[in-house]
Parts: structure tokens; sequence; C-alpha cells
């Protein structure tokens, strides 16, 4: 790229708001814990849930709702409504990749959309499974703040709006396995000792037996690539929300010591091994000319444990994760053309964003907060 090409790059990653928050490495645990995550589901009273609702119904839904939260004054700050149908495509899988939105956003019809606060830590969808999925997400091992300042939102939005509430089972849902609290807390993480020492099977099996789901770094229906699962409460109805955040929490804080056990146990009796494959990954992707988001993802993960066990330090987690949001499908054609371009293209165009990243100057890790 040239130089008038980088610059209109880099202004329009940031017109579109930079790094997701959720991002940030800034969090407790962050080196296991990725990002965390709370998303309550919420559906209004003698409204039709969306799946059954017609388009004049989602109409007055989304009306309804985004009169509330564009007009109340929110805990979290001013959150701003945005019509996912008025989108073009690019942008609507831009917000997804920020995970501001799910997928399931993109194959829904009618009125639907999202509100956000200015930092995006906190997200409402509209009309996606249910009416309402209000979430926080945060950089790193955060759940109890999280969930406090996610509790606020939605007892604000609760003061504007009639959820549907059964005295007997909880807050009404489209699907029954989200009824009760309609509390999901998920957890993005990373855990490459794991799998490298041939341990994460059984740590899972462990784990569901406990109540967790384990799902890919997407999400639901998406595989797991660069060691990443993203784990999360199964029921939801039954104990109360801070109970299913405690026994969560439990299991979390249970697979981060075996994760760092694994660590410890590589460094120990692989410590070369470990450095080969950090330095390996290094090498591939500062020459690669054609670069698929899968490879990416499996090359910095490499990268992202040798620097969390002191093998590498030429880049730090923060430009990790820089890469990683850039090369995302939707952002990183945001990032060099602002256009859809061919699959050949964005390989390539991948290679060259991640080869001109590596021949920049080491930057120094920037000190947690």
């Amino acid at each position: 790229m040239n130089g008038a090409a980088k610059m209109s790059a880099a202004k329009r990653f940031r017109l579109y708001g930079g790094m997701p928050v959720w991002l940030g490495n800034m969090g407790p645990d962050e080196d296991v814990v990725v990002a965390t995550r709370i998303r309550l589901a919420r559906n209004l009273a003698a409204h039709r849930f969306p799946a059954r609702a017609s388009a004049r119904d989602k109409q007055k839904v989304f009306k309804e709702i985004s009169a509330v939260l564009g007009g109340a004054s929110m805990p979290c700050g001013k959150l701003e409504v945005i019509n996912f149908g008025r989108l073009r495509k690019l942008e609507q899988h831009f917000l997804v990749e920020e995970r501001m939105v799910s997928m399931d956003m993109l194959k829904g019809e009618g009125e639907r959309g999202v509100a956000c606060d200015n930092s995006r830590k906190y997200c409402v969808m509209i009309n996606e499974e249910d009416h309402l999925r209000i979430q926080g997400m945060a950089s790193g091992f955060h759940t109890f703040d999280l969930w406090e300042m996610t509790s606020r939102v939605d007892d604000s939005i609760g003061k504007g709006l009639k959820y549907a509430y059964s005295e007997r089972f909880g807050f009404l849902t489209a699907c029954p396995t989200n009824s009760g609290t309609g509390l999901r807390v998920s957890y993005l993480m990373h855990l490459p000792g794991l799998v490298l020492t041939k341990a994460i099977d059984p740590v899972l099996q462990g784990a569901s037996q406990m109540g967790i789901s384990t799902r890919g770094f997407f999400g639901e229906h998406s595989d797991v690539v660069g060691n990443f699962f993203q784990l999360s409460n199964r029921a939801t109805m039954g104990s109360s929300e801070a109970e299913f955040i405690e026994s969560t929490s439990k299991v979390i804080r249970e697979i981060i010591a075996h994760e760092r056990t694994a660590r410890e146990r590589l460094l120990k009796d692989a410590r070369l091994e470990v450095a080969d494959k950090v330095w390996r990954a290094h090498g591939m992707l500062a020459n690669a000319r054609v670069l698929g988001l899968g490879e990416l993802l499996n090359l910095t993960s490499a990268l992202r444990l040798g620097i969390d066990c002191g093998l590498y330090e030429e880049r730090t987690v923060e430009d990790i994760n820089e890469l990683v949001v850039i090369c995302m499908p939707a952002h990183l054609q945001i990032y060099i053309s602002d256009r859809d371009n061919a699959p050949s293209e964005m390989d390539a165009a991948r290679a060259e964003v991640v080869r001109e990243a590596f021949g920049k100057k080491r930057r120094v890790r920037r000190k947690t907060q």
C-alpha cells in the first residue's frame, strides 16, 4: 500500500471505532481469559416473539424499544440506536465481527438493530431471537462488576418497557433454554497449553459436567480456531443470577489454573519445541503472501503463547489483537478499500497487512491499569 492508501486505511479504521473494548488486553487474567460477556434475554409482554411476528409487529416493537433506549438516561451512558436493515451488508458483518450483534441478525428479516454506548462495551440487540438481548463485554476475567452494570441497564430499560414475565418460569424467552433469569455468562478463553499437552478434552468434559457449554471462537455453530474456546453457563433457570455467575466463575477459575499448569509443564519439558513453534509462526506471518483467517488465528495463537511464556518479545499482545481485528473479513475490506473484494484478493491483502505490521519497529507493552 502506498502512503496515501495507508492514511485513508487508518482513517477508515478510526471512523469505524478502532479496537473493540473486549480485546483491550487490560483486564484480570487476560493471558487466559481474553474477554467476558454478560447477556440477558428479554421480551416485551403482549407482543409475539420475533420468529412468529409479522413485519408490522417487528416494526412496532423496534419503534417502541428504540424510543426507550434513545430517550432514557442509561447507567452506562447514552445509547445510540442503529437500524440494522439500513446498513450495507459489509457494515452488518462488521458489527458481527465486533460482537455487537450475533450471526442470527444477518439472517433476520424486518426491523431490527442494535443500540450501543460510546465505548461499545454495552449493547442491546433489538428483534434478534428475542425482542431484546442486553449485553456487556469487557477484556479479561470480569464478571461481577460487568454483571452489576449490565443489570442496572436492564433495570433502566425495564422501567420504560413491560417485560414478558411469569411468576413460575421467570423471564419468558423464544428459546426455553434461556428462560428463567435469561442470563448467559460467556468467557472467550485462550487455551494453547491444554491443547498442546492434550489435556483439553478431559478439562472440557469436566466443565460440561459442571453445566458449562463450549463453542468456538465465533460462538454458536463455529469451529475452534487459534486455541480459542467460548465457555458459558448452560442452565438459566433454577437459581438466581448471582448463583449462576458464582458457579460459572468457579469453573472458569479452575480452567485458568489448569491452563497455567499446562504452560508450566510445556516450559519445563518442551521449552525448545515451544520456542521453535513460536518463531516458526513469526517467520510465516512476516513472510506470507497469502493468508487465510483461520491460519492467521492459529499462527497468532502461537505468538500469544510465546509472549505470555516469555519466549517472544518482538510483538505485544496488543499488536496481535489489533492485527486479528483488522484482518477479520469485514474489517479488512473496510481497512483496505471500503468495498467487497474477492476471497483471493482478501487472502493476499491480509498477508500484506500482516507483513507490513511485522516490518514496523517493535512496540513497548502498555502498562495495565
